[in-house]
């Protein structure tokens, strides 16, 4: 039987709660340095927040992360990994400061993807599609394996336009890869996985719309998605090839359901209007749901519970026995009903009228509900 004590144990244990405070006590030390190098998101163009927000949230959570590995101990297995993480919060750094080239920035990204994987060895060498066949990928496993990490990546940073939604749909995706990890007994990917709850807990905290707090303290930035977009992928890839019983690739699938389901959906609706992939635009699942007339708070708990839910899914797939094919066909078919659904509510003919009145990019509004109804039924 299942013994669930060491799970709920990881979840209180103390490189956790360290990690926590750490990067709760770093942010606010960070603000005034943020603001005296530029290192802030500006309002302006699809940014519609009203002042300057710092963009401390990547420094935070490496030094927490940092912090807490060198009080309790870095694996060994991730040397590389923790190179290129050095480096890619350094280029997204430069990238909040500078606005660094799409394409430069997707082409150095790739660079320090595959350091990170060749040093450490961590590569998709096969994919298991029953019980009786598996596809040897060959050559192929390290350009699927930089793929997927780049496509992580990227589905994180895009899925950073809403107070505390990034943050929180990675919090929950570690919550799962902490259990899966710390059931398989993998002592490594559970460290790693612990300390970057605990950093990027302590940012969701300032970042979170409580009701007592309206607005976002500080952002993530490039530098704070980039990160953790590529801390995650890598933890997942390694513990499938430790533990593959454990976690095998339709769950780590699944594990990335939501992002990757918005990613799919941006990049498709925008080759199909002849618009490059890589433009930054309000058509992400968020801005889908807040044209559709959903609070801010309501978009953001809707996604947090779609991520529990098809991740949850995932994990029953696996329970119930069911092959790697069968399960890569329903990740499939709910794409296709992702695709259809989001496509459906994305052409409603208010929803430009009520995203320019009402709602912003980081999710910052000044007006009261019932002025916003005024303003909404002047406007139409």
């Amino acid at each position: 039987m299942f013994d669930i004590s060491p799970v709920i144990a990881a979840y209180f244990s103390q490189p956790l709660w360290l990690a926590v405070l750490i990067s709760v006590a770093f942010i606010p030390l960070l603000y005034r340095p943020a603001k005296n190098f530029g290192l802030v998101d500006t309002p302006k163009g699809r940014k519609k927040h009203k002042t300057l927000v710092p963009l401390v949230g990547g420094p935070a959570i490496f030094l927490s992360i940092a912090i807490s590995f060198y009080v309790w101990g870095f694996p060994q297995e991730f040397i590389g990994v923790a190179i290129s993480a050095t480096a890619l919060l350094i280029l997204g750094i430069l990238d909040d400061i500078k606005d660094i080239s799409a394409k430069f920035r997707l082409l150095i990204q790739a660079s320090l993807v595959t350091f990170a994987l060749a040093w450490d060895g961590i590569w998709i060498s096969q994919i298991e599609l029953t019980n009786s066949f598996t596809l040897q990928l060959g050559y192929l496993q390290y350009l699927i394996t930089i793929i997927a990490v780049l496509g992580v990546m990227n589905a994180i940073n895009m899925l950073d336009g809403l107070d505390g939604l990034s943050s929180g749909v990675v919090l929950i995706i570690l919550g799962f890869i902490i259990a899966l990890s710390v059931s398989a007994g993998v002592e490594s990917t559970s460290k790693v996985s612990i300390c970057t709850f605990g950093a990027v807990f302590g940012f969701w905290v300032h970042n979170y719309r409580f009701k007592w707090r309206e607005k976002a303290f500080v952002f993530l930035g490039d530098s704070g998605t980039t990160l953790i977009g590529f801390l995650l992928p890598i933890i997942t890839i390694k513990l499938s090839l430790v533990a593959p019983l454990s976690v095998s690739k339709p769950v780590m699938l699944w594990l990335f359901a939501i992002p990757i389901w918005d990613i799919c959906a941006v990049v498709l609706k925008r080759i199909r209007d002849k618009e490059s992939p890589l433009q930054a635009r309000r058509d992400h699942i968020h801005h889908v749901l807040l044209n559709s007339g959903l609070s801010v708070r309501k978009a953001l708990h809707l996604i947090y519970f779609l991520t529990i839910a098809s991740i949850s899914f995932g994990m029953a797939i696996q329970y119930f026995a069911l092959t790697n094919l069968e399960a890569y066909v329903a990740f499939g078919v709910f794409l296709l009903a992702y695709l259809n659904r989001v496509g459906s509510l994305s052409q409603r003919e208010n929803a430009e009228i009520y995203d320019f009145l009402i709602h912003e990019e980081q999710g910052q509004s000044d007006d009261t509900e019932n002025e916003i109804v005024v303003k909404l039924k002047k406007r139409l």
